[in-house]
């Protein structure tokens, strides 16, 4: 429709209530619902429109019969006119709102909704993990203390990935990419394995079978990752870091495992409280010591020695938590 350089809200708005009545209607194609979904893609603000309309449509399709009683009442006069003969057919651009409530008579935001696919959350307490397997075939391991939201759409698959940690083996489809929101990154990927570790302020990607694209959210090109590539980015960061990794490390969660490569005591103790119900506290002055081995995730009193006796720190029991210092 409009070229994105020109658009305006106003301009956005009324493409966004034209879309709305064109995919909509019963002669709507699956053609028309492929080009809305590109015309969404192309910017943040096309799709913060439409949704705008569709809050519209569903609160006059809420309001429909106090709005009924509230129009005039037809008068019964009939008054005829000559016949004309037609003009002809030109394109007629509805307003807003009447599109809106020509958007209501057709049938609402409810197929739009269902094109989208259901959000489903999962989420996961301490010390609990999860397995999940999508309608679609994709298998996710949930860590403990974690939480993701799930839509699968017709033409995209999407994740919302909160403090979690998680790994995927994403079903092949190369019509439905399937596409990560994750702190201030994007991931995106047809079918491969990876793993997603996100903590407080970072997002680690790494792979282990296939190729994965991670980009910043406002649009930035994307850094493609391949097996035994691991890509390590601090939030509000410009740049990321990426580097050669032996990819079943980051995997070892699901098996019980810790694996550290000279990782901070700091992120250490953030992936032990995901696997374990009482917190563990680190002080801030020893926080950025690192460490290099591997812990046994079964049992939190020997993960916790096993820690702290490497780093020469001392482990006491304060107000519910195990506190390194």
């Amino acid at each position: 429709m409009s070229d994105q350089g020109l658009e305006t809200k106003e301009g956005l708005r009324d493409e966004a209530v034209a879309w709305l009545v064109r995919v909509q209607s019963d002669a709507a194609t699956a053609g028309d619902w492929a080009a809305l979904s590109d015309w969404l893609e192309g910017s943040e603000a096309r799709l913060a429109a439409f949704e705008e309309a569709e809050l519209i449509v569903a609160d006059l399709d809420a309001r429909k019969a106090e709005i009924a009683e509230r129009l005039p009442t037809p008068q019964p006069n009939v008054v005829s006119f000559p016949k004309r003969t037609p003009a002809p057919a030109r394109r007629v651009w509805i307003g807003g709102a009447i599109a809106a409530s020509l958007a209501v008579l057709v049938g609402g935001p409810a197929l739009w909704t269902a094109s989208q696919g259901q959000s489903v959350t999962y989420e996961t307490r301490p010390g609990e993990t999860r397995r999940i397997a999508l309608a679609d075939g994709t298998r996710i391991t949930l860590d403990g203390g974690s939480k993701l939201s799930v839509r699968l759409g017709w033409r995209k698959r999407q994740v919302e990935m909160g403090l979690a940690q998680a790994s995927f083996d994403v079903a092949k489809d190369p019509s439905r990419p399937f596409v990560i929101g994750v702190g201030d990154q994007r991931v995106r990927v047809v079918g491969t394995e990876f793993n997603i570790r996100h903590d407080d302020k970072s997002v680690r990607v790494t792979v282990r079978r296939g190729v994965v694209e991670v980009a910043q959210r406002d649009g930035q090109s994307p850094v493609r990752l391949t097996v035994g590539e691991e890509l390590r980015h601090e939030e509000g960061a410009a740049r990321s870091e990426v580097r050669r990794v032996a990819p079943d490390g980051a995997f070892a969660w699901t098996q019980g495992q810790l694996v550290a490569d000279n990782e901070t005591l700091g992120d250490i103790v953030a992936d032990l409280n995901r696997r374990f119900t009482t917190p563990i506290r680190i002080a801030p002055q020893v926080a950025g010591r690192r460490f290099s081995g591997v812990i046994a995730l079964d049992d939190q009193d020997a993960a916790v020695r096993v820690l702290a006796g490497y780093a020469g720190l001392t482990v006491d029991r304060e107000n519910g938590e195990m506190v390194l210092r």
